[in-house]
């Protein structure tokens, strides 16, 4: 007998019958044929080659597990009726996904994070019979600035001795922050930064992931920073592939006490990233030294001869204290070394009003390592002006100088409505005073 055809109205009542022994519904989330290739698929079964659809994955709201069938197998829960794919799961969920483990949140920084070392090792650091970690290169990366590397130069040169950080997977990073000297008080209450040397100079070299050397040297010059204030922050350019850095320690300051012993609290590589794709910092420990160095009180040695800025090529404000040197005291504010010698900041009141100026250390009585760095803060220019003074203020002499065209300077400080500039004609430097007004200064 000839069969009739099937009407299209039995088509579709077979067809449902035949999907309706599936568990999984009509597909809503599209996917991809691990068969045949084909990609984008909304319906459950593959229109090239005929393959199922992958079940549906739930997440179990009672242990979080990933299940394909009605039940947990790991804790008996039942199969919402409506349950959640793990795609609509994770819209909904902390992205925790999203934070890398090789980055640590910075106290205090949103847009940046620590790349964690692995690993932290150094030619030349001090043993410590009695305390045998007390100066071990991972130190210098614990997140403690409290503590530190040291080593001794007499047995390691400088120039010889480095530290090396390892990261367990090739990192990019932006720049590299230091935290220089020994940031702590000894049992006696002591201030252990300027009893020990610190890193000047800094060579700073990439191993890069695959390769076998260290290369593309930068020059740092850290900052003698006795007051504490922070991080010395140097930008190295973005960077790819890091497995690891190394840091020698070219030159350093010296400390009052132990001259040999340099030190180094904290160094970290960094990188431009939102705090929230790093993981959090371990806790943070408590800063047991604050810095208190100020203005120094030094008693003259000589009749005191002045220049406006440290060094010779500065313009003479004048020679003070002819006979009375031997019972002068000024007041001592920052330091700078040029052409092999110290020269000290200082400030006074003679005849003419109050003086800030430089002058060589040898005329002044004072222990230098007590005394701050002096660097500029930052550059722009300054307008045509016939107001300078020798300090910041009114009060303070006129410095007797007109500025008679604009000038590309220098800017060291901002007190009192004034800023302290530095500029040159011809040979001559001069670092003189001028109202705020007058200037336009990109400040670091």
């Amino acid at each position: 007998m000839h069969k009739r055809p099937m009407r299209p109205i039995c088509l579709f009542l077979a067809l449902l019958l035949t999907f309706s022994a599936f568990p999984r519904a009509l597909a809503v989330d599209a996917w991809n044929c691990d068969n045949c290739g084909l990609t984008g698929i909304t319906t459950n079964f593959c229109p090239n080659c005929g393959a199922a659809a992958p079940p549906a994955v739930w997440v179990c709201d009672q242990c979080g597990s990933q299940m394909t069938g009605n039940f947990c197998s790991n804790c008996g829960a039942q199969r919402p009726q409506q349950g959640q794919t793990v795609q609509e799961k994770a819209q909904q969920a902390t992205p925790l996904s999203a934070v890398d483990d090789d980055l640590e949140q910075i106290p205090g920084e949103s847009d940046w994070v620590k790349v964690v070392a692995s690993q932290v090792q150094a030619v030349g650091y001090i043993v410590n019979k009695k305390e045998p970690d007390r100066w071990l290169p991972e130190n210098a990366a614990d997140g403690n600035e409290t503590t530190c590397w040291q080593f001794s130069k007499k047995k390691n040169k400088l120039g010889k001795a480095w530290l090396d950080l390892y990261y367990s997977n090739p990192q990019s990073a932006d720049a590299i922050w230091f935290r220089n000297g020994f940031w702590s008080v000894n049992t006696a209450g002591e201030d252990e930064y300027a009893m020990n040397a610190r890193p000047k100079e800094v060579r700073l070299e990439f191993l890069y992931s695959g390769e076998s050397s260290y290369r593309d040297p930068l020059k740092l010059m850290l900052q003698d920073d006795l007051a504490r204030s922070g991080w010395q922050r140097f930008d190295i350019g973005h960077r790819e592939n890091i497995a690891a850095v190394r840091l020698t320690v070219m030159s350093a300051y010296e400390g009052y006490r132990y001259p040999n012993d340099v030190c180094l609290s904290e160094v970290m590589l960094v990188r431009n990233a939102p705090a929230s794709s790093a993981r959090a910092a371990g806790t943070v420990i408590p800063r047991i030294y604050e810095a208190t160095v100020g203005p120094r009180q030094g008693t003259l040695e000589m009749k005191l001869s002045t220049r406006s800025g440290p060094g010779t090529e500065y313009d003479e404000p004048g020679t003070f204290f002819g006979n009375d040197w031997p019972t002068t005291t000024v007041t001592v504010l920052g330091k700078s070394f040029d052409n092999s010698i110290w020269w000290v900041l200082v400030e006074f009141s003679a005849k003419g009003g109050k003086y800030r100026v430089w002058t060589g250390k040898k005329r002044v009585n004072v222990n230098l390592d007590l005394i701050p760095e002096i660097y500029a803060k930052g550059q722009g220019t300054v307008d045509p002006t016939s107001e300078t003074y020798r300090g910041p203020g009114l009060k303070y002499a006129k410095a007797k100088l007109t500025i008679d065209t604009w000038q590309d300077v220098l800017a060291f400080g901002h007190e009192n409505g004034f800023v302290e500039i530095e500029y040159t004609v011809g040979k001559k430097h001069y670092r003189l005073w001028v109202p705020e007004s007058a200037t336009h200064i990109d400040w670091q």
